[in-house]
């Protein structure tokens, strides 16, 4: 995992096992799953990015509340 020359970092070994068990965990979800948790970030990206510039209609958020 480390370049030649770095020293061997147990705890960035770790970061990178665990985030790896992390993304495999999140591919077994149920699409119904993963596409609730891309709503819910588009919601949180959203403010973000309109407090920088105005954003195309193709970049707005999904309309699906009732």
């Amino acid at each position: 995992m480390s370049k030649p020359g770095q020293r061997n970092h147990p705890e960035m070994e770790e970061i990178f096992r665990a985030k790896a068990q992390w993304h495999r965990r999140q591919a077994l979800l149920p699409v119904k799953e993963k596409v609730r948790i891309l709503l819910e970030l588009q919601k949180q990206d959203y403010p973000l990015l309109k407090k920088h510039r105005r954003l195309e209609w193709w970049e707005r958020p999904w309309e699906i509340e009732p």
